[in-house]
């Protein structure tokens, strides 16, 4: 994808950091830590388990300041703790930590610390479908999005992202002006991966959450940050050697000891929910297998509907497969058709209504298991009472496993 550097400040000026609000680390445990001598602090509680004596110094040693830094931006409530040595990358001198990946910036006055756009650096390691298939974090929009438009034109497109979950949108607008400068472009649409939907950007990745998991302490509607530091190191940004704990006196460990993030839970259910457009695509195909437009939705004054397919993790069509839509107290039923359709009539032939009904309707549709129960998220699908503006409506389920 382009690199957005051209379109904002490489370097930027870090601010109050109490607007950052970054939720604390979860999975803390109470490890040694202390201060050190001459200035620093060493941290314990990163260290994969090496041994009591082992974690990671962070100190302003030969002129950085990330100590200073750690300190002024929020420490270890707002970067997590430290989770390797300082290494090379780029040219600059960094460090990471379990949220970010700390930039020291000599070349400007004052000079300070930076975030590292890790998100970014892992698309070009290729890592995209890794992130997917173990931490449930989308793959980057396609660069036509940005086409033709002016800098300013993508930063607002891209924003525009946002608009699909307000509890999303507002976590990552939550410093305001700086929220870009913090939290990187939107990199992603807000994709749902089952029990959370999930935002990537450029630095950080949010996630909403539709179900508990309570070995996590999350709650349905809770807002959480990935570790992307944590994942930046499993996946070999931070090199082995700058993984490898060490004593409060700079000793490293005698081997590498691989500190992996809390994986992202496996999805609460069998099915999730997404866009048509999100993979696996199967919308403009042949109109003689019931062709699905490639549209959230769109206008229709004739038959209104709500269409979609049931598909495995490789986009084929799943038969036999029982959606139930709920709309003003009636239970609706349908099984996926051979070609993995289902369509619930809004009005038009074989609806209740008969015609463009005037008034709101809204549909709440998930997948059920063999047994009757839920077997997806539920989706929310809202008719505003005039089909010309959108009588029909597109989405898709797919099997997780």
């Amino acid at each position: 994808m382009p690199r957005f550097s051209r379109l904002l400040p490489v370097i930027f000026a870090l601010i109050v950091v109490a607007i950052f609000a970054l939720p604390e680390a979860s999975g803390q445990t109470a490890t040694p830590d202390y201060d050190l001598v001459g200035g620093g602090h060493f941290y314990t509680e990163a260290n994969g388990g090496a041994g009591s004596q082992y974690g990671y110094r962070i100190t302003d040693e030969a002129g950085i300041g990330f100590w200073s830094e750690f300190k002024r931006l929020g420490g270890v409530n707002v970067l997590g703790y430290p989770s390797s040595k300082r290494f090379i990358l780029d040219g600059f001198v960094v460090q990471a930590t379990q949220k970010v990946i700390m930039q020291w910036r000599p070349d400007v006055n004052p000079p300070q610390v930076y975030f590292i756009n890790v998100f970014d650096k892992l698309h070009d390691m290729n890592m995209d479908s890794v992130l997917q298939a173990t931490y449930q974090i989308p793959p980057q929009i396609d660069s036509s999005f940005d086409a033709g438009k002016t800098p300013d034109q993508i930063q607002s497109a891209r924003l525009g992202l946002l608009s699909t979950d307000p509890a999303i949108a507002a976590r990552y607008n939550a410093s305001g002006a700086t929220s870009v400068l913090y939290n990187g472009l939107p990199t992603s649409t807000i994709t749902n991966e089952g029990a959370f939907v999930t935002l990537r950007a450029q630095r950080i990745a949010i996630q909403h959450w539709s179900a508990a998991n309570p070995a996590a302490g999350i709650k349905p509607g809770d807002v959480t940050v990935v570790n992307g530091g944590d994942i930046a190191k499993a996946l070999g940004l931070v090199p082995a050697s700058a993984a490898v704990p060490e004593t409060s006196t700079g000793v490293s460990a005698a081997t590498p000891t691989p500190v992996a993030p809390t994986p992202t839970p496996t999805p609460a259910f069998a099915y999730h929910s997404k866009e048509v457009t999100d993979p696996p695509v199967d919308c403009n195909g042949d109109p003689n297998v019931s062709a699905i437009p490639c549209l959230a939705q769109a206008p229709n004054a004739g038959s209104q509907y709500i269409k979609g397919r049931i598909m495995d993790p490789k986009g084929n069509h799943l038969q036999g497969v029982t959606v139930q839509a709920t709309v003003a107290g009636s239970v609706l039923q349908f099984v996926s058709a051979g070609d993995g359709t289902f369509t619930f009539n809004i009005a038009g032939a074989g609806s209740p209504t008969g015609s463009c009904p005037p008034y709101s309707l809204t549909y709440q549709i998930m997948v059920l298991d063999d047994k009757g129960g839920q077997a997806s998220d539920i989706r929310s699908v809202t008719y505003n009472g005039n089909c010309n503006v959108a009588g029909e409506f597109h989405f898709d389920f797919v099997r997780n496993f």
